[in-house]
């Protein structure tokens, strides 16, 4: 099987600390597929090398066949990458809906001079952005929050507002980074369905999480880093009753 993503023999240092030693991993397409390990393990640089926030030290990612482990962040995001992040990222001087269409404007065709101007065909494709932005807000439940500023949203409503922005742009793989960071039981068990229905959607995902049961029960395939190299990868239920990851990072009872 032809994976979407895959990763091979990454490594990044900063300085003399060595964040990834040889990663390889893949990805398939409309999978949900988890990284964990514990702080420092390398998960979110392996999210930021992906994206093309860093460049790789040496290894490669391929995206759909394709080397991308070079390419600047806005190219990556056109061959079909979003992200979120684990601090959550919005725009507080904006409205919800002018959060989620700011991901749309890479989508526009309207030269500048026709945006400048109001040119009809600039209006119209305006009016295009801001009803799919509407449409990606039903999506995720905060349609009636539309018009309100972002920044008088509740913590979980702005990482929703996120996730909206980086369906966006129309991506083939989503990557979350800690998506269930600093939610109650409820509001997870509502993330939880929405990965769900992206993954519906035919868009695949990797996600950095440490909620184990989240990870364990929306998982397809696990990832499993500790130091920067990979320790195990497998089901979820392979991870669960790996010698390895019991004895390095899920602890044992």
């Amino acid at each position: 099987m032809n994976s979407l993503l895959k990763v091979v023999e990454l490594r990044k240092k900063f300085g003399g600390v060595v964040a990834l030693d040889g990663v390889s991993f893949s990805l398939s397409n409309n999978c949900i597929k988890a990284i964990i390990g514990p702080n420092g393990a390398g998960k979110t640089t392996i999210f930021n090398i992906i994206s093309g926030v860093y460049s790789p030290s040496s290894g490669k990612i391929l995206f759909k066949g394709e080397r991308i482990d070079r390419l600047r962040a806005h190219l990556i995001v056109k061959k079909g990458i979003s992200r979120t992040f684990q601090n959550v990222q919005v725009f507080p001087n904006m409205t919800t809906v002018e959060n989620v269409m700011v991901g749309l404007h890479s989508q526009t065709k309207s030269e500048f001079l026709a945006c400048i101007f109001k040119l009809r065909s600039a209006r119209r494709e305006e009016r295009k952005i801001y009803s799919r932005a509407m449409e990606l807000l039903e999506f995720v439940g905060l349609q009636e929050k539309a018009n309100r500023p972002v920044d008088t949203l509740t913590f979980h409503q702005q990482r929703l507002v996120e996730i909206a922005r980086a369906l966006a742009t129309e991506p083939v793989l989503l990557l979350l980074d800690e998506p269930a960071a600093g939610l109650n039981i409820k509001e997870t068990q509502q993330m939880a369905e929405l990965i769900y229905k992206i993954k519906e959607m035919g868009i695949s995902i990797l996600l950095v999480e440490h909620d184990m049961d989240l990870v364990m029960d929306i998982s397809e395939e696990v990832v499993v880093l500790n130091s920067g190299k990979v320790i195990a990868e497998g089901t979820p239920r392979e991870i669960q009753n790996n010698e390895k990851v019991i004895a390095t990072y899920l602890g044992r009872e």
